[in-house]
């Protein structure tokens, strides 16, 4: 079976099939797919380099063909490299990188991390016009000529590449990842994700802040709303001024804030005597009629153009 540098294992202690249905009851929460890391990048000519970062953990679910899980991992630490197969003479294909874990394993119970039932390959798709991934069937056929189990193993798509006629070189627009692994819908209760388990400072709607942030909602036109946040210290002049551009700024949803004088006042902005608005070369004008010199804070949500 291929496996580059006995790179991949499961990780068990001393593998083995026990090492396989030590992970099964935890790995069964989350769909096949990578779990963090094995991030793909072109290496030279046909070759890519899988993992190795060494910062990410390379972890993925393997599925069998009873949907049973089990986690194939990067063991090695390093970058693996993978050699695609020649681009076709017309049309593409798209190819997959698989990681599979055979089953029953046939691997050493002395040697740690178990690679020896382990496999690497590539996996070509059909060539067309409009070509597709491999399908499962493909993907098994593929095992089982590694010499592998190929109607029970364990396997997950690491990486596609897209092989265009005449590829000589792979680039990162020919790289997609594989799917990721995701919590099956069936161990979320329903009601039981609440706003008060949730970190909502993740939440681009929650963030104020002098740097434009994509508040992750959406204007009539389904355009992303952004916010910023002005501050500006006003003289008691009673003159227009410019207190910051918007340039880009396509639909002005919402402008409020606030106006601190310096007599310990605070006022809202704008009112009767503060003027604000956006003049015709995006810039954000400010009259002050207070009296009162202060400190502005100026919240403008907008769609960009």
């Amino acid at each position: 079976m291929t496996n580059p540098n006995n790179a991949v294992g499961t990780n068990g202690a001393f593998g083995g099939r026990t090492s396989v249905n030590a992970f099964n009851d935890f790995m069964n929460i989350v769909s096949r797919g990578i779990i963090s890391g094995w991030g793909c990048v072109p290496n030279s000519g046909l070759t890519v380099s899988l993992g190795g970062n060494g910062t990410t953990r390379d972890a993925a679910a393997a599925q069998d063909n009873a949907g049973n899980k089990t986690s194939i991992n990067n063991i090695s630490n390093s970058p693996i490299n993978v050699t695609i197969g020649a681009a076709p003479g017309a049309n593409s294909r798209i190819d997959a990188i698989v990681a599979y874990v055979d089953n029953p394993p046939e691997g050493s119970s002395s040697e740690t991390d178990n690679p020896d039932p382990c496999g690497l390959i590539v996996v070509e798709g059909t060539v067309a016009s409009t070509p597709v991934v491999p399908t499962e069937a493909q993907i098994r056929t593929g095992i089982t000529a590694d010499g592998a189990s190929g109607t029970t193993a364990y396997y997950v798509v690491l990486a596609y590449i897209t092989m265009a006629s005449g590829t000589t070189d792979i680039t990162s627009g020919e790289i997609s990842p594989g799917p990721f692994a995701q919590i099956g819908t069936n161990q979320i209760a329903d009601n039981s994700v609440t706003a008060d388990k949730m970190d909502l400072s993740t939440l681009g709607f929650t963030s104020y802040s002098t740097t434009e942030t994509n508040t992750g909602l959406k204007w009539i036109d389904n355009k992303p709303i952004y916010r910023k946040v002005f501050q500006y210290t006003s003289p008691a002049d009673n003159t227009f001024q410019t207190i910051g551009s918007l340039s880009g700024i396509d639909t002005l949803v919402n402008i409020h804030g606030s106006f601190l004088r310096n007599d310990g006042v605070t006022v809202d902005s704008p009112r009767s005597t503060i003027d604000i608005y956006i003049d015709a070369n995006k810039d954000l004008i400010w009259r002050n009629s207070e009296g009162q010199a202060g400190e502005l804070y100026q919240v403008v949500e907008y769609t960009k153009s």
